[in-house]
């Protein structure tokens, strides 16, 4: 996470430093006439809100050591809405107080708040009602277990029946890691007929049936990794379109789509490049040689074999490329692509071999 100090005076450019030390991956950004060090320390000149426009949306978080009038006021022509704002944290230059003002769930305010704190001794302060009441929001919940909300107007509904102590309900199809309020129950959706609850939280890969009359939200968890192998050229469209159709038929949710993986020697067909980008996930690149281990697990393509040297590609791409992962769609092919799809098991790990 990328993180700019912004500070305005010579109090504030001392603390900026010693906060620095403890956030080896920020940018310090110092009043021009308080630099001491050009190598490590950014100059502030100019119009101070211009300044702000120009760094706003390049950090995931901004902590400011300066008077929090001043920051409301040269950020907001700035915001745009929760899901994409940087976290924002306002200090004194005293370092006593570290003041989430900003995307306190999904951008991480509170956490770097708390962290803030941790370092230089100081209190965090922390608004949000969820947190004060020791509830938890959606929002939370969809970002410690790596999911995108669908809707974020039922997600705001869902919040406030639990921080008002109304029942709500979980059904899941991955593990729940978090402490959850006494007012918020697992369920299993063969235990859901008579259940009385405000508000119903769905973390599902699969297409939603909603069983009984309530508040609902659909959260997606990243684990779907889907294997590719298509003929040279093919566009991005044609890929996508395949992807999409077999997600249809399967009733799953491209949302939850963690990476696409496939053989090294498509790793520069531009088609699958483009459709990694349009989905916003990473291409995983799986060699020939880790292939060639499991690959008589699968059916094979002679003609594969003798063209490339493995005869499957994106069924063992695709579980190469997983943790302990199981496959739910085989291989099937379709207008010169093949594609497969394999569910995360419970260990979901980060993305290596990965194309940045």
């Amino acid at each position: 996470m990328k993180t700019a100090i912004v500070t305005l005076t010579a109090g504030g450019a001392a603390l900026g430093r010693k906060l620095a030390e403890g956030f080896p991956q920020s940018d310090l950004f110092v009043h021009a006439k308080f630099l001491r060090d050009g190598n490590r320390e950014k100059p502030i000149e100019g119009n101070f809100t211009v300044f702000i426009g120009e760094i706003f949306s390049k950090y995931t978080s901004l902590i400011f050591i300066m008077a929090a009038g001043i920051v409301v006021r040269s950020i907001a022509p700035y915001l745009r809405d929760k899901k994409t704002d940087p976290a924002v944290v306002v200090m004194d230059e005293k370092g006593t107080f570290a003041i989430s003002l900003l995307s306190g769930h999904l951008g991480g305010a509170n956490n770097l708040s708390r962290e803030i704190a941790d370092f230089l001794g100081a209190t965090p302060v922390i608004t949000t009602a969820s947190d004060v009441n020791d509830r938890i929001a959606v929002d939370t919940l969809a970002m410690l277990h790596h999911c995108t909300i669908e809707d974020f107007k039922e997600a705001t509904k869902i919040t406030a029946h639990i921080v008002n102590g109304e029942e709500v309900g979980i059904l899941s199809s991955i593990p729940i890691t978090m402490p959850l309020p006494s007012n918020v129950s697992l369920l299993k959706a063969e235990d859901m007929h008579g259940v009385n609850i405000k508000g119903l939280i769905y973390i599902t890969e699969n297409e939603v049936q909603h069983l009984i009359p309530c508040d609902k939200v659909v959260l997606r968890p990243k684990n779907l990794i889907v294997g590719l192998g298509c003929r040279k050229g093919k566009e991005k469209d044609e890929i996508l379109g395949v992807i999409t159709e077999v997600f249809q038929q399967a009733g799953l949710s491209i949302n939850s789509i963690k990476q696409l993986a496939t053989v090294d020697v498509k790793k520069e067909e531009s088609g699958m490049i483009e459709a990694a980008e349009a989905l916003g996930v990473p291409l995983c690149i799986v060699s020939r040689e880790e292939i060639s281990k499991i690959e008589d697990q699968f059916a094979a393509s002679s003609f594969v074999k003798e063209t490339i040297g493995v005869g499957a590609v994106c069924e063992p791409a695709a579980l190469i490329s997983s943790k302990k992962g199981s496959v739910v769609i085989g291989k099937k092919a379709c207008k010169g692509i093949t594609i497969a799809v394999v569910k995360e098991g419970e260990e979901v790990y980060g993305n290596r071999c990965c194309r940045d």
